[in-house]
């Protein structure tokens, strides 16, 4: 799971969002009654787990993943015997798939001739998001972003106006999440960005440091395609392009560099 996204997904976690979690493990949880264990799993293999949660009793082991992993069942199947040997328990485990492209290659079985081994495998493009807005917890709200919507307009209209109920501080900590995740889904991003400014709400997306963060990714996305392309049209010097594409000579030596344009010291 990439960083970009993993620390915000772990603390909604932690959040206990009863809806969620129900989505993914089929049961009933309840905040008081959860405990979070250790994630490090330091034995035979360097691993570390997204979320490990101890609920009446029974070990629940969630991972969160945004690329399509052919190889995600062995790594269940790693955990599954950690988990067991760690803390002597067979664990519930699931697999939330959080990318936008459609899930092919991901299977919740492993099986060969001697074994078959099978986790939970849910594929939020496919889960209506109204499980999670029809919830009382606000980490809920912010993960139904990730989630299918018939009418994207609407329904992040509707998402927004459930915020506002919240108190400042924390309507604020939620957006902020809402920004973070919603730049796995880009397309819904811009719709926010576009509602919010009509919205009483006080955060400013355009002084948010996520969204920032994002807007100077995809800029800089931008000025290496530039680079690459002016290079390939006219072989001119790299401080001749930085000079006419207002960009650092530096940057435009170590993109043709990783293009395999420009070889040597130059």
């Amino acid at each position: 799971m990439s960083k970009t996204y993993d620390i915000p997904l772990r603390r909604l976690i932690k959040d206990i969002p009863v809806n969620f979690l129900r989505l993914v493990f089929n049961k009933s949880f309840y905040p008081k009654e959860a405990k979070f264990l250790d994630v490090k799993l330091p034995k035979l293999f360097e691993r570390e787990a997204d979320l490990i949660v101890e609920h009446k009793g029974e070990i629940y082991h969630l991972e969160l993943q945004s690329t399509d992993d052919p190889k995600m069942g062995l790594r269940m199947l790693y955990y599954h015997l950690l988990i067991l040997e760690n803390y002597g328990k067979i664990p519930y485990q699931a697999v939330v798939y959080v990318g936008e492209k459609p899930l092919k290659r991901m299977s919740p079985i492993v099986e060969t001739s001697t074994l078959r081994f099978e986790y939970r495998l849910i594929d939020l493009n496919k889960v209506d998001c109204s499980l999670l807005l029809n919830s009382p917890e606000p980490s809920d709200w912010v993960l139904s972003i990730l989630c299918r919507m018939e009418n994207e307009n609407r329904t992040l209209k509707e998402l927004l106006s459930k915020f506002l109920s919240l108190p400042q501080p924390k309507r604020e900590k939620y957006l902020n999440y809402l920004l973070h995740l919603a730049r796995l889904r880009p397309k819904r991003l811009n719709i926010l960005h576009r509602e919010v400014q009509k919205m009483p709400i006080t955060i400013d997306l355009e002084k948010d440091p996520l969204f920032l963060e994002g807007m100077e990714r995809g800029l800089e996305k931008k000025a290496r395609e530039d680079v690459i392309n002016l290079y390939k049209a006219t072989r001119w010097s790299p401080e001749k392009i930085a000079e006419i594409l207002k960009v650092s000579p530096e940057k435009v030596k170590k993109w043709l560099k990783e293009e395999g344009l420009l070889k040597g010291n130059l």
